[in-house]
């Protein structure tokens, strides 16, 4: 009855979605949902339609319990809930056939049919849940969690000015237009040109709608693309323009000379799916401005704030070096900063992984004459700003990343190998802009001025080192089978993890698949070793939040080390062969007289 009441309320809000899209290419409904869009950028375009149809006002919004629990604030009595869409996925199980994973081809029967097996899938689907505003709670104060908007400071719009051009995909450049353009995007020399002379926010407004452009429309007429990625020039103008305007009523900017008045016009000949297509390309376009833009900002005004405390020849040492040694290394990836409320210390990580990628390209480049590279100063100078943990993730996601290259020596591979890098984000952090020979030698420096503290963190890293005895010996490949029953122990344990963390509230399950594994091959979970049968498998090596939450560090998915080949080859090196072994008994008996046999004539009847 529930799925049913649950089906009948997602048609009845996708109904008034599709109502909702032919209704928004008004000008002032359009401009309205470019507004709802540029405080939500978020959200997916669903439901900032949604939320711009039912709360065109809303500045922030969260469920009704997450009022209570993340910000201490409650829901006003009587008010009304905003319906928005919720994933909601749901396990079914389904036939397949049967997947031979040494080959990848379908197992065949002995008529040569395929063979089927049920399994479990997960299914995407939907539910309507009620969100509120701020505007309809009450409780604690929030903080200040948004950009500021412009006043018309000189310091702002440099600020600003420089935060776009580096997020700018193509070059910036000023330069005097004639005819009264105010900028232009050049298609073929893949560069942005803005008119001189204009005011400050003429000229941002203006950037803003030509990176735009360079982000949706970089290819040229003649250049092969498919027919359906292919816009006309109105189209083109209609997203740039669009782009801009949220851009700017995020960031306060005046917009009272934008005018949509031609939207309805565009839009008539369009197909529902068409016009989606276009305000998703919109929506994502802007989130990723919004979202670069936010961050280069935070990263000048804190680098102002710290450099306003020194005298003027200070200044400039601090602009260009900024310390980031108090910004701990996050190790987790997004998802997770997410859900434990880590997310600011996430993104502020990877800011710093990349600011110290880009310090040792300058650093290199600075302390490379003559064909010659000062490592030492160059090293110094990085550490100057960054953690010895840092600059050594640095370095070894960029030689993880080039291990192909023989320019990286082979004991920098192997010392990069031991290192743990979150695979999400890691592109955005190599070292690729200065020549890989210099790189290699800025890492023997760097292990040369830091050999005891490399090594520390090395091990805080969670990848035990490997026996110098052991290190001859090839790493054991996982068979099939094997690796069936470690994402089986996987599944299980992550359900374990999840209840001991969440309690009732967890919603992750091992599946029923994963237990018949188990218990198909005798495999027990016993404290931190995995055993088949009684005898080890895999070792479970732990880990745990930094920080605490709710009181308690939430346990962190864990690793598995497979160490029944390692028991397996001690065994065969410690242990005797049955030869020797039958040997040395022989030995230690003492010796025994076979017994005189019996003459037949002395053997008789009583």
């Amino acid at each position: 009855m529930a799925e049913n009441k649950n089906a009948q309320q997602v048609r009845e809000i996708t109904d008034k979605l599709e109502q909702g899209i032919k209704e928004l290419f008004e000008s002032e409904r359009f401009k309205e949902y470019l507004r709802t869009m540029s405080k939500f950028y978020n959200y997916s375009f669903n439901n900032t339609l949604l939320i711009a149809m039912q709360k065109p006002d809303a500045t922030l919004i969260a469920g009704y319990t997450s009022w209570q629990r993340n910000f201490d604030r409650h829901v006003l009595k009587g008010e009304k809930g905003i319906k928005i869409l919720a994933p909601a996925p749901y396990k079914a199980t389904m036939e397949m056939e049967k997947i031979d994973p040494a080959t990848q081809k379908p197992v065949m029967d002995a008529d040569g049919k395929p063979v089927t097996e049920t399994v479990e899938v997960m299914r995407p689907a939907f539910k309507v849940v009620s969100v509120f505003d701020v505007s309809q709670t009450d409780g604690k104060e929030l903080p200040d969690i948004m950009v500021g908007e412009l006043t018309g400071s000189v310091e702002q719009y440099e600020d600003f000015w420089r935060a776009l051009k580096e997020i700018s995909p193509v070059p910036v450049e000023l330069e005097k237009i004639e005819g009264g353009a105010h900028g232009y995007y050049h298609l073929v020399d893949k560069r942005i040109a803005i008119d001189e002379g204009m005011s400050e926010m003429q000229t941002i407004k203006t950037l803003i709608h030509e990176i735009a452009h360079a982000k949706l429309h970089a290819t040229t007429p003649d250049e092969k693309t498919a027919p359906e990625d292919r816009k006309d020039r109105h189209t083109k103008e209609v997203e740039a323009e669009s782009v801009a305007y949220t851009v700017c009523q995020r960031y306060g900017l005046e917009t009272s000379d934008y005018s949509f008045g031609y939207i309805a016009g565009w839009s008539s000949d369009k197909e529902t799916k068409e016009l989606k297509d276009s305000l998703e390309t919109i929506r994502s376009t802007a989130a990723e401005m919004i979202e670069s833009i936010d961050a280069k900002l935070k990263e000048l005004v804190a680098r102002r704030e710290q450099s306003a405390e020194v005298t003027q020849e200070a200044v400039v040492a601090e602009s260009s070096q900024p310390s980031y040694h108090d910004i701990p290394l996050y190790r987790e990836m997004a998802n997770y900063a997410y859900e434990v409320g880590e997310l600011e210390t996430y993104r502020a990580s990877r800011d710093a992984n990349i600011a110290c990628k880009e310090a040792i390209e300058a650093a290199i480049s600075e302390n490379y004459v003559d064909y010659r590279l000062s490592t030492r100063v160059a090293v110094e100078t990085v550490l100057e700003q960054f953690s010895e943990e840092r600059v050594q993730y640095v370095l070894a996601n960029t030689v993880q990343h080039n291990l192909h290259d023989g320019r990286y020596h082979a004991e920098n591979k192997d010392w990069a190998g031991r290192i743990s890098v979150c695979e999400e984000n890691s592109e955005s952090f190599i070292v690729s802009q200065v020549h890989p020979g210099l790189v290699n030698l800025f890492i023997n420096q760097f292990k040369d001025l830091l050999p005891d503290k490399a090594q520390e963190q090395i091990e805080a890293a969670s990848i035990p080192t490997p026996n110098p005895e052991k290190a001859a010996a090839p790493k054991h490949r996982l068979t099939p089978e094997e690796k069936q029953i470690k994402d089986a122990v996987m599944d299980t344990l992550k359900a374990r993890i999840a209840y001991a963390n969440d309690g009732m509230r967890s919603t992750v399950k091992a599946s029923e698949q994963s237990h018949k594994l188990m218990a198909q091959h005798k495999i027990k979970i016993e404290g931190n070793t995995v055993t088949q049968n009684g005898e080890p498998m895999f070792a479970i090596h732990r880990r745990y939040s930094a920080k605490k939450t709710q009181g308690c560090y939430r346990e962190l998915t864990p690793t598995l080390e497979y160490i029944r080949q390692e028991k397996a080859q001690e065994a065969k090196q410690e242990k005797p062969s049955i030869r020797e072994q039958l040997k040395a008994a022989a030995k230690a008996q003492p010796e025994r007289k076979a017994p005189a046999r019996a003459k037949k004539h002395d053997m008789g009847l009583e």
